[in-house]
């Protein structure tokens, strides 16, 4: 801050120079917009407006303007003149026509917003926008502001036709009351919970809870202050609809800047998904394009439809930007029309009987959601079915044979990429797992292959079905020793195993894998008899028929560390660098070897005299 800015608000708290303040307030304030896109697709949904230049008048942040007009009477004054300002600016971006400005509100000014939406919907049309273009954002509500008065600013609001979104949720008071009483079409999760979602399991169940009740009420989530491309990867994973944040935009004030689209990739490489195609080609075939209305229609326009349509017990409500605003329900109209002079009472002008007291939240989910989260998001409703959006805009409807189907197809799903017998994620997951953390490089991470040593004589020896026990005894040992929020734990097949670890040291891995090497050696022979495990042996034939010792059932565990800044897309060689490593770690006395990307392969005890990689560094 100047010395000049800073004098300029010693001024304005000394003389209270109220005029000069609003006068300097046009003239210096400024507003930079900040993008909230598409999580799948990367549209453009809307723009937040951001106050900016707060510096030229001396103050540090927009909370201190805000603070110096309202300890002064002036709060409704400076929120209409920067309401003016945004939405003039906004104006003129070349964005698309169904793109939204987001304007935050002082709750301090509740009481007196009647004619602060008037003027904000004068505004609005005065640049040749409509009030659906606009969203009010509710801040974190504290008890000290009257719940009345936010109740009357939302209905309002919503009379003169503009969005309402939820800021900062899970920071302020009482905001699940709030979520459930006022439904507002968007839902912006606090940034303290979208930091390192990826790598905290408790901050994903909220989040993931949360998005899931949030759909349930027809609401869209925003992730805010997205910052790397795990957390972007996270928010996609826990069902997020919007992002915004750093790794998105920052904000900017040249309106030049505005672009119709941004990239969200994440941390995953360009690569065909089969399964989402899959998926996508499943839903396109069972959603149903169910007519909808306008929330500005009328009951006879509704009555038409479901008269026109005899299957039809729905009917989606939608704005004017096509975004999903509810559902009517053909048996709520029926229950008027089955009384007397029903009929003529819906249809009855003066009578209060607007297409909105029909009006019900229902379920709505986009159409990239995977068919588990449509199963878990429809759970509740499943008699409405679910309203399906593509980048927001209705699409259709999944009605309840459909989601039987779905969730038939999602169980399916989750059987195919899981081992039978361990119930542990199979290939497919394991190999996902393995593409995704190569890429990203803002991390340490650690793949770690075991398998069994001397195995099948183990299982000639005692049968199948205590090798499977053998099998099920290290599963349940790899969930109790690692913590399942933060690890990936695969089951390869037969006795191959995998584990995923993310920002753990090196050294922590090769502890915990030692640990758990010797954990299993300990816990198995309770499957041997009592003579094998005295004379710590067993006798079975080899591959040539002949009779052989073997060492009592243990385990060989390759773990590849791939350090932070290190990314891999070449899985060739990633996995040739694997079977080097799995090799190189039957050698070893502890049965372990760890090797990290980008230094030469050292031979070590037995394995001396191996050939050098220049890609790899290897301990015991």
């Amino acid at each position: 801050m100047s010395d000049n800015a800073g004098g300029i608000a010693e001024a304005l708290r000394a003389t209270r120079n109220l005029p000069l303040f609003m006068t300097q307030a046009e003239a210096a304030l400024d507003y930079a917009f900040q993008p909230i896109v598409d999580i799948h697709s990367g549209a453009v949904f809307g723009y937040e407006a951001l106050l900016r230049e707060f510096g030229r008048l001396g103050f540090g942040s927009p909370r201190e303007v805000l603070d110096y007009a309202a300890d002064n009477g002036r709060i409704a004054e400076l929120e209409s003149l920067l309401r003016r300002k945004a939405i003039a600016k906004f104006a003129r971006m070349n964005v698309s026509e169904k793109t939204k400005l987001f304007l935050n509100i002082d709750a301090r000014n509740l009481s007196a917003m009647q004619e602060q939406l008037e003027a904000t919907q004068a505004a609005t049309r005065a640049h040749g926008l409509s009030p659906w273009h606009i969203c009010l954002e509710i801040p974190e509500i504290h008890e000290r502001f009257a719940q009345n008065d936010l109740h009357s600013f939302v209905t309002s609001a919503r009379d003169h036709g503009f969005g309402i979104a939820l800021d900062d949720f899970g920071q302020g008071y009482s905001q699940l009351r709030l979520l459930y009483q006022y439904e507002p079409g968007i839902l912006k999760i606090d940034r303290f919970f979208i930091t390192s979602l990826q790598n905290d399991a408790r901050k994903r169940l909220f989040v993931s809870s949360v998005v899931d009740l949030a759909h349930v009420l027809g609401i869209r989530v925003v992730a805010e202050g997205v910052e790397t491309p795990s957390e972007l990867r996270a928010c996609r994973d826990v069902g997020c609809d919007l992002v915004q944040g750093y790794l998105i935009a920052r904000p900017f004030t040249d309106i030049t800047q505005a672009r119709p689209a941004y990239a969200v990739q994440g941390d995953r490489p360009d690569r065909p998904d089969m399964r989402k195609h899959a998926d996508l080609d499943f839903l396109e075939k069972e959603m149903a394009r169910v007519p909808s209305i306008s929330e500005s229609g009328s009951i006879a326009q509704a009555l038409d439809i479901f008269q026109a349509n005899p299957q039809q017990t729905i009917l989606p409500v939608v704005n004017a930007a096509n975004e999903p605003r509810g559902l009517i329900r053909e048996a709520d109209l029926k229950s008027f029309l089955y009384l007397s002079f029903g009929r003529d009472l819906l249809l009855n002008p003066t009578i209060d009987n607007h297409l909105r007291r029909f009006i019900r939240p229902c379920a709505i989910a986009d159409i990239n959601a995977p068919l588990a989260r449509l199963v878990d998001v429809s759970s509740e409703e499943l008699a409405d079915g679910i309203v399906i959006t593509r980048a927001g805009r209705y699409a259709g409807c999944l009605l309840a044979h459909s989601l039987l189907k779905i969730s038939n197809e999602a169980r399916l799903q989750i059987a195919q990429d899981q081992n039978p017998l361990t119930k542990l994620p199979g290939n497919s997951a394991i190999s996902d797992h393995v593409v995704r953390t190569g890429a990203g490089a803002d991390r340490d991470r650690s793949l770690c292959y075991i398998d069994f040593d001397n195995f099948k004589p183990f299982n000639d020896a005692y049968g199948f079905r205590i090798g499977d026990r053998a099998l099920i005894l290290f599963s349940e040992l790899l969930k109790r020793k690692l913590d399942m929020g933060r690890a990936f734990v695969g089951h390869v097949g037969g006795d191959d195993f995998f584990v995923g670890l993310e920002d753990w040291p090196r050294d922590k891995v090769a502890r915990h894998m030692r640990d758990l090497r010797a954990d299993f050696a300990h816990q198995v022979e309770s499957l041997y008899s009592p003579e094998h495990r005295r004379q710590g042996f067993i006798l079975a034939e080899d591959r040539t028929g002949r009779m052989q010792t073997y060492p009592l059932l243990t385990c060989s565990i390759a773990v590849m560390h791939i350090p932070k800044g290190v990314a891999i897309d070449n899985l060739d060689m990633l996995s040739n660098h694997i079977a080097r490593l799995k090799q190189h770690a039957k050698a070893q006395a502890d049965g372990v070897a760890i090797a990290s990307i980008g230094t030469p392969l050292e031979s070590q005890g037995t394995g001396a005299g191996r050939p050098s990689d220049p890609a790899l560094r290897s301990t015991a």
